[in-house]
């Protein structure tokens, strides 16, 4: 066709041109709005189409007539545009099968029964919180407890179409990015409340496509199945709010110390503004950020109407108002930490964690406040008295005014804690430390117990020392700034407070030089009649070690095993005006040979001793003679029923304890004498419930006789000798009724003292982790005793122990009135005062003495032993084989065993 050649335009074959109707069509046109016209107000037309013409087909036209140029290229044309079209759908649609088919979909109908984590909580004998095990802090909300406050400001800054929109909210997204642009930062998400939950129960936060479809997918499927209010109510219980802080519940406890329906407007926006960026939004290390946010949640309250005019600006106006975070002392972490052990293995580690367990145990608080106090200051006096070691570290590099130490973000500052400084310059006068941003001067006082007077003779600059910080008299509590918990949120296990450090301006503290002792020690308080564990201390710094030594170490008792020699030969009828001769004597060593050659710790022999006497002053020869005397089979018998499970070796050298027991395995044995023969075994646990308070566990006593009401007793008695007369006479000035006894091993490197009132036994355990001594003379009766005494007078000054509290005795026991060294009943010896007084001794019925002392006696008892020994007459079995008095002159206890 040429370019002059006209082209005829048919209207028909333009599919954009509108066509003209029909004759007949305009008829049926008219028709149809005339009928329009008569339909009455209101009424819907009829859902039918007015059918047009069918257009005959390509095929069809080509028949009729033929195509004509412009056509082709008309057709081209939309081919051209509609074939891309065409492709991308087909795309799309295959692209949208693939994700599909990535994806996985979790089911949310499950949420029925999900439980988040929730906080296992330790209660004391009182009901009281003292520690706490979670990965997450959290407390839950029902829904009828949700703050009208709070969720007004959690939807007006998170998602204010919460209650319009199907889990997407597209109008959200377009109104966030404006925002972020004015603002030029991230100012609000785009996500939805829905969105958010969906990413935190079932996705990660990583940054991907996947995720992202998978969150709009799973926020919807929420949607379908879980009311708003529902869904709301999870958010709140969920969601991480800084500071270890999982639910709004938890977090307004910890930042306002309210519980959750009681905050103010102010408050809960700020609680809602942080749930952005949990690990930024800290109000104790960035106040000035969160109270930014807090006041852009106050805009969109009251641009969403919430809020009036008036509301907001008196908000805006108020400050944080957080309360100050003290750093926590946590009390009972090794009770805390043998309880967790205990519980993950009876309900596993998940349970424990995440499953809101209530667990009443036996710990009284004030008692266990009163053993860590006297543990601690105890060991550091021992430690003391060992001088300094030198700064235990240096700086490597960097200047002493500018270098950072990283265990100063586990160090707050403040009253009651160790620190480590820096030191700036160290002169004969002071040596200034830096701590932080903090400053401190060391002065002769300062370094008392060191034994020297000028600073400069300990430290020297860019060394690291170790500093105990002290409120001065009269100082008032600091505002409070400081932090709490972990950025990222996560709650440690144990990290509930029970005690605080005083709130003190850091500036006003008055250091002291210090050193962690590297001596270590354990206390142990039971309830004698229950076996319920009081207080349990395991060392001297949980942080430092939490090697639990009151139950986990295994130690020589040394003469703690005395008792139990003394107790069995009470069953076989002896008592305690018996006597027994103190001379250096030989015994059948491991080798079947006369090896073995106990002696006396004072290397002194007394001869013709009582057994109270013996008993009472810890004499080792008498001890090891009654064990051969009565069979060291009988011993092991007797320690078993009371409760010792070690092994015990039957050799004679186990009467001065050479045998490895535990502290809390020695304490209830004892808890056996005292509880009149009746052993209990020792608990920690009371009872456990589930978070929604069903009774999973429920403890049920084990008890056995031990021995005889009467041989207790009697044993008993000779202990309370021990603090009347023996080797714990330091407690006699104690208004208490008390017995006990002490316990050395070889070379000092162990001290004991268990001791027992009618309600509560206790023991201290002192000494190295490893085999090492404790220094020259640091017996039982120095270095474990004067912690037991503190522990017992701050018992009585805080009437967990009682005055006038007496052992009583059971029937069958008489009194009998018996010289004191003797053991006879009042006669000539007593006369000529000889004998160590009179006393009111306890008999089993039937076996009190008859005779009384004679002038003989009186002569005898005063001679040195090696000349009353013409005059003994050995008891059946006693061995008498004795060596010269100058080959048993060392102040070793022997093969390992005790003396004190």
């Amino acid at each position: 066709m040429g370019d002059n050649e006209a082209m005829q335009y048919d209207p028909r074959d333009d599919p954009d041109a509108t066509l003209p109707l029909s004759a007949d069509d305009e008829a049926k046109k008219d028709e149809t709005t005339a009928t329009e016209a008569d339909r009455p107000s209101g009424e819907r037309p009829p859902t039918g189409r007015v059918r047009q013409p069918r257009r005959k087909s390509i095929a069809a036209a080509s028949v009729d007539e033929a195509v004509s140029p412009e056509t082709v290229r008309n057709r081209r044309r939309f081919f051209r545009w509609t074939a891309p079209i065409a492709a991308t759908a087909i795309l799309g649609v295959l692209t949208g099968l693939s994700v599909a088919a990535l994806i996985h979909m979790p089911r949310v109908d499950t949420l029925a029964e999900y439980n988040p984590g929730l906080i296992s909580e330790l209660r004391d004998e009182d009901g009281e919180v003292f520690a706490t095990f979670a990965r997450q802090r959290r407390v839950l909300l029902d829904e009828n407890e949700v703050p009208e406050v709070l969720e007004n400001a959690l939807i007006a800054v998170e998602d204010s179409n919460f209650y319009s929109h199907g889990g997407i909210d597209l109008a959200a997204i377009v109104r966030a990015e404006l925002a972020n642009l004015r603002a030029g930062e991230i100012e609000e998400g785009a996500g939805t409340i829905t969105m958010q939950l969906a990413r935190t129960l079932f996705l990660t936060r990583e940054q991907t496509l996947r995720r992202k479809i998978e969150e709009a997918f799973l926020a919807v499927e929420l949607e379908k199945n879980y009311s708003k209010q529902q869904l709301l109510t999870m958010y709140m219980n969920l969601m991480n709010v800084s500071h270890g802080n999982y639910g709004f519940a938890a977090a307004s406890r910890y930042y306002f110390d309210k519980h959750v329906g009681d905050l103010e407007l102010h408050e809960a926006a700020m609680l809602a503004g942080i749930v952005q960026i949990p690990s930024r939004f800290s109000p104790y290390r960035r106040p000035d950020l969160v109270r930014k946010r807090r006041d852009h949640v106050l805009r969109r309250m009251l641009a969403e109407g919430y809020i009036d005019q008036p509301a907001y600006e008196a908000a805006v106006a108020e400050p944080l108002g957080v309360v100050a975070q003290t750093p926590e002392l946590p009390l009972a972490p090794y009770f805390a930490e043998d309880l967790r052990q205990e519980l993950e293995s009876t309900f596993g580690s998940d349970a424990v964690h995440d499953g809101g367990l209530q667990v009443w145990t036996t710990l009284d608080a004030e008692v266990q406040r009163t053993a860590e106090t006297a543990l601690s200051d105890g060991l550091l006096g021992i430690d003391h008295r060992r001088g300094w070691r030198g700064a235990p570290d240096k700086l490597e590099e960097g200047e002493p005014e500018s270098a950072e130490l990283d265990a100063w973000a586990n160090q707050p500052i403040a009253a009651g804690r160790w620190v480590q400084g820096i030191v700036l310059e160290s002169t004969p006068e002071v040596a200034r430390l830096r701590v932080q941003e903090q400053v401190y001067e060391l002065t002769a006082e300062s370094i008392e117990w060191t034994r020297r007077q000028r600073p400069s003779d300990l430290l020297s600059r860019g060394e690291i020392a170790w500093l105990r910080l002290e409120a001065p008299e009269g100082a008032a509590p600091a505002e409070q700034d400081g932090e709490a918990g972990d950025e990222n949120g996560e709650a440690d296990a144990a990290d509930e407070p029970d005690r605080v450090a005083a709130a003190v301006d850091p500036a006003e503290l008055v250091p002291f030089l210090e050193q962690p002792p590297e001596v270590q020690g354990a206390v142990v308080v039971l309830e004698s009649a229950t076996g319920a564990v009081r207080a349990m201390v395991g060392g001297w710094d949980f942080e430092r070690s939490e090697f639990n030594r009151a139950r986990q170490a295994k130690r020589q008792i040394g003469s703690a095993m005395k008792p139990f020699v003394y107790g069995a030969a009470l069953e076989m009828g002896y008592t305690p005006a018996d006597t027994i001769f103190d001379a250096p004597t030989g015994f059948l060593g491991a080798d079947q040979k006369v090896s073995y050659w106990p002696r006396n710790h004072s290397r002194r022999y007394g001869g013709i001793l009582t057994l109270r006497y013996a008993l009472e002053h810890s004499v080792n020869v008498p001890a090891v003679k009654l064990l051969d005397m009565i069979g060291v089979e009988r011993v092991i018998d007797f320690s078993r029923r009371c409760g010792i499970t070690s092994e015990l070796y039957p050799y004679p050298s186990l009467a001065l304890g050479a045998a490895e027991i535990t502290p809390l395995e020695l304490a209830g044995a004892y808890a056996a004498i005292a509880n009149q023969g009746t052993w209990v075994e020792p608990y920690i646990i009371e009872r456990v419930e589930s978070a929604d308070g069903e009774e999973l566990m429920r403890h049920t006593p084990v008890t056995r006789t031990a021995t005889d009401p009467q041989v207790a007793y009697v044993l008993t008695h000779m202990l309370e000798g021990t603090v009347e007369r023996g080797t714990a006479v330091s407690l006699r000035e104690l208004p208490l009724d008390l017995a006990g006894k002490t316990g050395t091993t070889d070379d000092y490197s162990d001290a004991w003292f268990v001791g027992f009132s009618p309600r509560y036994t206790m023991l201290v355990w002192v000494g190295y982790d490893v085999k090492k001594s404790l220094g020259s003379g640091m017996t039982g009766t120095r270095a474990a005793l004067p912690i037991w005494k503190q522990i017992a007078q701050d018992g009585v000054d805080a009437g967990w122990l009682r005055e006038g509290e007496s052992f009583t005795p059971p029937p069958g026991v008489v009194f009998e009135q018996v010289e004191y060294k003797t053991g006879m009943l009042p006669g000539a010896a007593a006369q000529a005062g000889v004998t160590g007084g009179v006393l009111s001794e306890a008999f089993l019925a039937g076996s009190e003495p008859v005779q009384a002392s004679t002038p003989r006696t009186a002569l005898v008892i005063g001679l040195p032993w090696y000349q009353q020994r013409p005059f003994y007459l050995p008891k059946e079995g006693e061995n008498m084989t004795q060596t010269a008095p100058d080959e048993a002159g060392d102040d070793d206890a022997g093969d390992g065993a005790g003396a004190d």
